[in-house]
């Protein structure tokens, strides 16, 4: 019987690709969740209502990428105001405490007597609620074909650099 001889060429360069592979795409996909980040973050703030107070809302609004274990990364985008919630989702209705209504009826109603005016907003508030105004639920649908591109981009391109692709 003849012997059968098998070689197989770059076999070598093929297992060191894969062994290399994690990290490079470790660090692709870390490039691709910051610009992910920044795009959400920059989207929720440029939908984020705005009165004439200042940062508030869209000042609180931030993205943050982090690791969550070895191939896990997470965009993590909020905002740290207390009305941030109420503003995206709306509310049923409630009695919010008045004197912190007053500086919102002076910029924007204009109000003359803030303390009085905050009472009636408050009043209406507490029959029919706060109307949700979405910014970060629109970046994120907004975007998701950005984000799909940018993942997919990031995977191919740690592909090619590893000499898989």
């Amino acid at each position: 019987m003849a012997d059968t001889e098998f070689r197989i060429e770059g076999l070598d360069e093929t297992i060191q690709a894969f062994d290399d592979l994690p990290g490079v795409l470790s660090r692709h996909l870390e490039s691709a969740a910051g610009r992910i980040a920044n795009r959400l973050e920059a989207d929720a703030k440029r939908n984020a209502p705005v009165d004439l107070g200042g940062a508030g809302l869209r000042g609180s609004i931030r993205s943050v990428v982090e690791s969550a274990g070895a191939a896990i990364i997470q965009v993590k985008t909020g905002a740290s105001a207390k009305h941030a919630a109420p503003t995206e989702f709306g509310t049923d209705p409630f009695f919010p405490p008045p004197q912190e209504l007053e500086g919102w009826t002076r910029r924007v109603l204009g109000a003359d007597d803030p303390e009085s005016a905050a009472f009636l907003v408050a009043r209406s508030i507490s029959e029919t609620g706060i109307d949700a105004q979405p910014y970060l639920r629109p970046a994120f649908e907004d975007n998701l074909d950005f984000m799909l591109t940018v993942i997919n981009d990031a995977v191919e391109s740690a592909f090619s650099e590893v000499g898989l692709a």
